[in-house]
């Protein structure tokens, strides 16, 4: 069974969807099979990846028993990942969502996906609300996406929070892989301040060495719905995620080291 990672953010606006786009895509390209899934109502994978040019089918058509997940799932044209929209939602429809999340329906569906890939990146609306929360309750480990921005520093205490509480109640298995700092203006001296302030305030090995910074190339990716990689001259611009992704490998491989002890093991065969 493949690894359940959900993407998060206490706050909005700040990049998490282009984190678990380009994220999902240079594992993809890196060899891992990957299904990247919209679990935001507001659909913003479907918009980055262009999705609905292929379908406008997605998760809640597949709870509602309207397609089957073949159906649903589309491969991208280079074959790098697998991408599950959300669907077309109306408001009754968002609600649904959230009632089919508490009563696990969701968490089943995703459970099942897991068993087809080595990974099933998820990204989820911001804050804390009943669809992140079932999605905390099935996934293996969680990234967070902050900006160095100060509600970013003061609401991350929160979202940590929220995860102890779910770890402890519902799914002990849930691990915090990393919390990742995106859109990073190093030539704003109050983002380099706040970026200090946090290392001082939580432990190191909580935040990712690789950190993305600020560039208008992700807006010209957004426009034409490509990873930033895959845009011309966008190559200098992509390679912080690529270094993201073989960041979150050795994390996946440390986590792992000391799990048993050479008495247990015995030999490779």
């Amino acid at each position: 069974m493949g690894k359940i990672i959900m993407i998060a953010s206490q706050k909005g606006g700040v990049g998490k969807t282009t984190v678990s786009f380009n994220l999902a895509y240079s594992l993809g390209k890196m060899g891992n099979s990957v299904l990247l899934l919209d679990g935001d109502p507001q659909g913003g994978i479907a918009i980055a990846s262009n999705l609905k040019n292929k379908t406008n089918l997605g998760l809640l058509d597949i709870i509602n028993g309207k397609c089957t997940l073949e159906e649903a799932i589309q491969k991208t044209k280079d074959n790098s990942m697998s991408v599950l929209g959300i669907g077309e939602l109306s408001i009754s429809d968002i609600l649904l969502v959230e009632q089919k999340a508490i009563a696990g329906e969701l968490g089943a569906i995703i459970k099942k996906l897991a068993t087809k890939y080595s990974y099933v990146i998820i990204d989820t609306p911001a804050g804390v609300g009943a669809i992140v929360s079932s999605f905390m309750q099935i996934s293996d480990e969680l990234i967070i996406v902050i900006n160095c921005k100060t509600f970013s520093l003061k609401s991350l205490p929160l979202l940590l929070n929220t995860i102890r509480d779910i770890k402890r109640e519902h799914n002990t298995e849930l691990e915090l892989n990393g919390v990742i700092i995106n859109m990073f203006r190093s030539g704003n001296e109050l983002e380099r301040d706040i970026l200090e302030k946090i290392k001082e305030v939580f432990p190191r090995e909580v935040f990712y060495n690789t950190i993305i910074p600020y560039s208008n190339y992700f807006e010209k990716a957004s426009m034409y719905a490509l990873p930033v990689s895959m845009v011309t001259r966008g190559h200098n611009t992509a390679k912080p995620f690529v270094e993201l992704a073989i960041e979150f490998k050795d994390r996946e491989t440390n986590n792992h080291i000391g799990e048993d002890n050479e008495e247990s093991i015995m030999g490779l065969f």
